[in-house]
């Protein structure tokens, strides 16, 4: 590129105005980055200086010069929604030149959690309009990472845990109406789960039509599946699957 300019540290101190009042909150400037028209039509990964942020850009999602700013603030300072907590630091990624940003093309962001966790763990973006953190659709990259598309050419985002919903643990299996279907605590009946083997790499997709397992029993089994389902996964006679991932997909 033309200009290159990566600041990995350095301290900014601004206040931003939050829900419930005025704030002074620690910023680190971790990128400031200029993509020139060469690298515009190669694409670029945007990636923060503690590696643990990166911000996709795909060939000709820009439609001109732009510096790319990122920023990582003090995640102890922010108020969450109930049941969730933080699990990676707040970054926030700025497209410097709002024009030069076509929004009908996505950017791919993937966040580094701090620690590994089993339960429920999404993305959440900071909605200026109505000051609370929303929810956005993402999915676990690996054990580590999370991942989503975006079509915005600002957002400060976050992972979150949820306390109660778990995501990853053991599969047991049940005899009931022989369908892809499975028992959950956590989703109500109907919702669509994907339910991933993470040593096989093999994944179904199930409806939940039932309750359960009772985790103050099982405290490790994240779903109960239906037989016929279980059996895309492994066999009957294994009892319980191990390492499972479970994620709603409506």
């Amino acid at each position: 590129m033309r200009k290159h300019k990566l600041v990995v540290v350095g301290v900014l101190i601004v206040c931003l105005f939050m829900a419930g009042g005025v704030n002074a909150k620690v910023v680190t400037l971790i990128t400031d980055i200029y993509i020139d028209q060469a690298t515009i039509s190669k694409g670029y990964t945007v990636v923060s200086g503690d590696q643990n942020f990166r911000l996709g850009i795909y060939p000709e999602v820009l439609a001109e010069e732009t510096r790319v700013i990122v920023k990582q603030y003090d995640k102890s300072l922010f108020e969450y929604p109930e049941n969730w907590s933080p699990i990676s630091d707040i970054y926030e990624f700025d497209i410097y030149n709002k024009d030069a940003f076509q929004d009908d093309l996505p950017l791919k962001i993937r966040i580094k959690t701090l620690e590994e966790t089993t339960h429920l763990k999404k993305i959440f973006f900071w909605n200026g309009v109505i000051n609370e953190w929303v929810e956005l659709p993402s999915e676990v990259g690996d054990v580590e990472t999370m991942k989503s598309i975006l079509h915005l050419p600002y957002a400060k985002m976050v992972v979150l845990k949820h306390s109660e919903i778990l995501q990853i643990g053991d599969a047991s299996w049940y005899g009931y109406k022989g369908c892809m279907c499975a028992a959950s605590p956590d989703y109500e009946k109907g919702t669509q789960l994907k339910v991933k083997d993470l040593d096989t790499g093999k994944e179904i997709v199930v409806t939940v039509n039932d309750y359960g397992p009772d985790r103050s029993i099982f405290p490790l089994r994240v779903i109960d599946l239906d037989k016929v389902a279980f059996q895309e996964l492994g066999h009957l006679s294994w009892g319980i699957l191990k390492n499972i991932l479970v994620s709603s997909i409506n």
